[in-house]
């Protein structure tokens, strides 16, 4: 019996969340799916996440012709690979599932995951207007986050029966608290203390993550006491972060590690989890944290304060509002036993409500459900 074949295009198929969730429904469904891969700018630094690449076919679909020339790549693309399945991603990839559609293919699935740094306070309108048009293409959007259905069955106008919410999930046995010995192994290697209070940022170094945010924040907890950060992620930012760290006289506190593909090994350094974004919608980094039994605090976008258990909330702070969050921050490095506690919560909640196994299923039940109509 043949696979069927299942294309994604990417506006980019680097190391974000979207493309980790993605690398991980190719690897669990290679038996049954043959998958391509398609960048639209080049971009296939993701491809190390996928476990069975050899079986996947990578496509550079970068070129110069703009949006047009974009639609004319992918439709020539699209009639030569014929797949039965079709997925798009991101705002990046609304024009790809138009096109698909436009070519023929029936079967297209859409996936939003968030916003972009230019409309992470506000959505711009003529880009509201052409998902308005253009997503109700897809048979089927899918959106990670309650917030993003408000926004999609609200604002975009998109039919209820067409958008579906599939919350993230993580693999709560690996994502788990860690052994004493763990603890301290991953402290010495990544150069911190064993008694010092660490805190991590998980994340791409861009505009929107906003750690210069973190930064200020944590110049005011390290004027009371003494501390560490650490940012796992590397990106465009990072010269500039690493200046403004020096800057606020943070050089000896602050560790940039650069690009991590495993985070379940850094996690264990870690006190606390820190998010600073302008924009999220269900941040992997938020649960994989919870997992390891980690107390967060954050930024209050998407679905971060319904993610968090009820305790930690009080750490989830009103996005604009940065003397909060460093507040936020301080309450945290003073709290030893309200970090145990929040970070309990949080494991219990993750494994209650972020179940992988529940997330995979959800995903490839769509796919036969779309194949079958």
């Amino acid at each position: 019996m043949s696979q069927s074949h299942a294309c994604h295009v990417f506006p980019a198929f680097s190391t974000g969340g979207p493309e980790i969730r993605t690398s991980s429904l190719i690897d669990s469904s290679a038996d049954t799916y043959r998958h391509t891969v398609i960048s639209l700018n080049g971009d296939l630094t993701g491809r190390s996440r996928i476990r069975r690449a050899e079986e996947v076919a990578f496509v550079d679909a970068s070129q110069n012709g703009g949006q047009l020339g974009n639609a004319v790549t992918l439709r020539r693309l699209f009639k030569r690979l014929h797949p039965n399945l079709v997925l798009t991603y991101g705002w990046g990839g609304t024009d790809a599932a138009a096109v698909a559609r436009l070519s023929g293919f029936r079967r297209v699935i859409h996936t939003e995951d968030g916003f972009l740094p230019d409309e992470s306070q506000k959505q711009k309108f003529k880009r509201v207007l052409v998902r308005r048009l253009l997503l109700r293409m897809p048979a089927r959007i899918v959106v990670p986050s309650r917030t993003l259905w408000r926004i999609a069955t609200g604002i975009w106008w998109l039919p209820l029966r067409r958008v579906c919410f599939v919350p993230n999930g993580i693999d709560t046995e690996r994502f788990s608290p860690p052994s004493p010995e763990t603890i301290q192994a991953a402290r010495r290697r990544l150069g911190c203390l064993p008694d010092e209070l660490v805190i991590g940022t998980v994340g791409h170094l861009r505009e929107e993550k906003n750690q210069f945010r973190l930064l200020k924040a944590f110049a005011a907890l390290v004027a009371q006491r003494p501390a560490r950060l650490l940012i796992l992620g590397d990106g465009p930012l990072r010269s500039l972060l690493v200046r403004r760290t020096q800057e606020l006289g943070l050089a000896d506190h602050v560790v940039f590690t650069g690009v991590v593909s495993a985070t379940a090994a850094h996690y264990p350094a870690l006190d606390a989890l820190a998010m600073s974004s302008d924009t999220e919608q269900m941040p992997l980094a938020v649960l994989e944290a919870m997992g390891m039994g980690l107390p967060v605090v954050s930024t209050d976008v998407g679905d971060v304060k319904e993610m968090v258990s009820d305790e930690n909330r009080r750490w989830v702070t009103r996005l604009g509002d940065d003397e909060a969050y460093a507040q936020a921050l301080i309450d945290l490095a003073n709290n030893p036993s309200d970090r145990s506690i929040f970070g309990r919560a949080n494991r219990e909640k993750c494994v209650r409500d972020f179940n992988y196994g529940e997330m995979m299923k959800s995903y490839l039940d769509l796919y036969r459900e779309v194949l079958a109509e």
